[in-house]
């Protein structure tokens, strides 16, 4: 949010000049009658009422940049119930104090308890402006970053809504397959119909199970198995399921398939070599393991798999990890379970 104006070096410089002016004319209308205005407006008290709006602005503009730095306490209502008061009463000394020193040492009598109120009550309204412009400047602040705070929430969720969506259709892998189907079923459509099967199976997997938090594992190994097969199809690196030895965990929806797309869309390409994927159980975590050839300019990590991530964080403490040494590359998923 901008600087409060109250800080700005020409509002400072100004702003004293007319306020000191006024509170002159309020002390002249209040002394005297509307004839003798003419003829007493200007004189050294002029001045000193200047002076005056110098000292309890600058107070007031001091006493705001304290009570921001001010970490306690906490409430705002609080805070700003303690800044109106005490910025009152050290308003009420300085001008208490400077009235009497400027009657004392040069009007040479002292003032009456009358002229200190007058003077006392203009200069408090004033600095009770300054207070009450800052709590204002503040309280729509808090507004405003209120709102922003909703409308930055509002887009993170449609951001994420679109996200998922895109994840669930998975447009590249569907104008892949439709391709696919394309090309073959002029030349072969019995083949043509086995991958529409493929793509159909895989695909009422990922939307039926869309809404499911967990699902055996021997489901997703079964739709992943079809995914390996019409991936067959593809311009990609042949793959296929090796050794798997887990079937008692439970995965998220999807993630097996989405590992193995992953790991095919940075290996390379080949049509004679078939990669061999295992899925292997261990006592805390399931293993993913494959002998990578991955594309120069793409590797299998982490970020590639943040989403995965993410959703593996709802249900487990322990980390989605990729290990890799020179023949394997190994995605640790932590085991899940329904205790």
């Amino acid at each position: 949010m901008k600087k409060l104006f109250v800080h700005k070096p020409l509002f400072r410089l100004l702003s004293p000049l007319f306020s000191g002016t006024l509170v002159y004319l309020l002390i002249l209308l209040i002394n005297n009658t509307i004839d003798e205005l003419g003829a007493n407006f200007f004189g050294q008290e002029l001045y000193v009422c200047i002076g005056l709006a110098y000292l309890i602005q600058e107070y007031a503009r001091i006493s705001i940049i304290i009570f921001k730095r001010l970490k306690r306490p906490s409430s705002f209502f609080v805070k700003t119930i303690l800044q109106i008061v005490s910025t009152i009463v050290i308003n009420i000394v300085l001008v208490s104090l400077a009235m009497h020193l400027y009657f004392t040492n040069v009007l040479y009598y002292t003032p009456n308890s009358n002229e200190l109120m007058i003077f006392n009550s203009i200069f408090s309204v004033i600095a009770l402006i300054y207070v009450l412009l800052y709590v204002s400047h503040q309280f729509l602040y808090m507004v405003n970053t209120e709102k922003l705070e909703k409308e930055e929430w509002a887009r993170q969720e449609v951001e994420e809504d679109f996200t998922d969506f895109k994840r669930g259709i998975n447009p590249e892998l569907l104008f892949e397959s439709l391709e696919a189907i394309l090309v073959v079923m002029k030349e072969d459509p019995d083949k043509a119909e086995q991958i529409t099967d493929r793509f159909a199976m895989v695909y009422r997997y990922l939307l039926s199970k869309k809404k499911d938090e967990l699902v055996p594992i021997s489901e997703e190994l079964k739709t992943l198995k079809e995914l390996l097969q019409l991936f067959s199809e593809l311009p990609h690196r042949k793959m296929q399921l090796g050794q798997i030895t887990a079937n008692e965990t439970l995965v998220v929806p999807g993630s097996l398939l989405r590992i193995a797309e992953k790991v095919m869309r940075t290996t390379i390409p080949s049509e004679i070599k078939k990669m061999t994927i295992d899925v292997l159980e261990s006592k805390n975590k399931l293993e993913i393991k494959y002998k990578h050839e991955e594309k120069i300019d793409k590797s299998l990590n982490i970020s590639i798999l943040k989403y995965i991530q993410k959703d593996y964080e709802y249900y487990a403490s322990e980390p989605v990890k990729v290990i890799h040494d020179d023949v394997f590359k190994t995605i640790y998923l932590p085991k899940l379970s329904l205790e």
